[in-house]
């Protein structure tokens, strides 16, 4: 009887894994745009001056027309040596490029992302990292859904640069988060976006004023403005697959689950019940996935759940494998054997330990308990 129950949830999460992509292969495509509109990228950095010169290489290289393109970069109190680097390229830049500096008692991206709104007059807004490098056609892309009047947000895909084992992993590991995320959005009930490749309209932020009860938690720009425009636009939000901006991969495991971990705060402040259902429930079946095996072993009936096993990690590799290559990137094998025996594990742990602690960024501390509002 309980290894019946276990089998039918694996049963269960491997169908919704297929069902995934199948939706994952017939997202809809809106690439091309009758009047193409202004555009502002907005990129807040703070220390970046590893990442600026290949940011600003890849951002002069898109294909717009330069007299609707405007490059705002966002200056976080950075302390090192980012002038020179953007003054080596603005007498030259093929569109119109400014730089703004955060006022002593402002910090944080959404601070800097509202501070670009304001001084931009685009019609779309387009958000990324300094870390960030783009296909030439991405603000075409962008804005191509904007055609319709009903879209106010278009979501991007995103992956990580892969450069040896360990980055292929933190990739194919966050591949499924970007994938889960679409498929929300399409589906009508969005749980997730990256602000690393983010358009929206100007006067649909200026309207619902996304940041304005929830400054005092770090990040979460990206999924703040999701909420809202969801509250207030329930159909006005599409994800563009054939957008994909490539971004660094974590530089070890350290910066990993600091990563992880802010992003956790982001989603338990700004999800309420319905919205946490997904993620409780991710957690719980790895639970379930973990206890079962072990159950399975101590009773001696393994062999029974390998059948179901065997279906779980095919669905889970089926998904993946379509996500990858939708972004043009490689399915390893051996890297996803290593994320099999490995994520459930990772997923149990730090589900409760991302609620505990502290996590660091941009040079920043910060407190994994920040609540909205508090």
């Amino acid at each position: 009887m309980i290894l019946a129950f276990f089998s039918l949830v694996i049963l269960f999460y491997g169908l919704a894994l297929l069902f995934a992509s199948k939706t994952w292969k017939s997202l809809p495509e809106l690439i091309e745009s009758g009047e193409l509109k202004s555009v502002a990228i907005l990129i807040p950095f703070r220390n970046e001056f590893e990442n600026l010169d290949a940011l600003l290489k890849s951002l002069s290289a898109l294909d717009y027309p330069k007299e609707l393109l405007e490059i705002i970069l966002i200056n976080d109190h950075s302390d090192d040596n980012y002038k020179k680097v953007i003054q080596s390229f603005e007498s030259n830049f093929p569109f119109k490029i400014t730089v703004l500096n955060l006022p002593v008692n402002l910090e944080g991206k959404k601070m800097a992302i509202s501070a670009g709104i304001k001084h931009s007059k685009a019609e779309i807004i387009v958000t990324s990292d300094a870390d960030c490098i783009f296909p030439i056609d991405w603000v075409q892309k962008m804005q191509a859904p904007f055609e319709i009047q009903d879209i106010q947000l278009v979501s991007g895909s995103v992956v990580f640069k892969s450069n040896n084992i360990i980055s292929k992993i933190f990739q194919m590991e966050f591949a499924p988060l970007i994938g889960v995320g679409a498929v929300s959005i399409h589906l009508g009930k969005p749980t997730m976006a990256n602000g690393a490749n983010l358009a929206f309209r100007k006067s649909t932020f200026e309207e619902i004023k996304p940041y304005t009860d929830n400054l005092t938690i770090p990040s979460g720009d990206d999924i703040f403005l999701l909420q809202k425009i969801k509250s207030h636009y329930p159909n006005g939000i599409f994800f563009q697959k054939e957008a994909v901006v490539k971004t660094n991969p974590p530089k070890n495991f350290k910066y990993f689950f600091a990563q992880r971990k802010r992003w956790a705060a982001k989603w338990r402040a700004t999800a309420n019940m319905n919205d946490s259902l997904p993620a409780l429930s991710v957690w719980s079946f790895h639970l379930i996935y973990i206890t079962s095996i072990i159950f399975s072993f101590i009773s001696n009936e393994f062999l029974i759940l390998v059948p179901i096993l065997s279906f779980k990690i095919l669905s889970e590799g089926i998904f993946i494998y379509l996500i990858l290559k939708s972004q043009k990137q490689s399915f390893n094998s051996f890297v996803f054997a290593v994320l099999q025996l490995l994520y459930s594990i990772y997923v149990v742990i730090f589900g409760l330990l991302a609620n505990f602690g502290s996590y660091s960024w941009k040079e920043r501390k910060y407190n994994s308990n920040e609540r909205s509002g508090n």
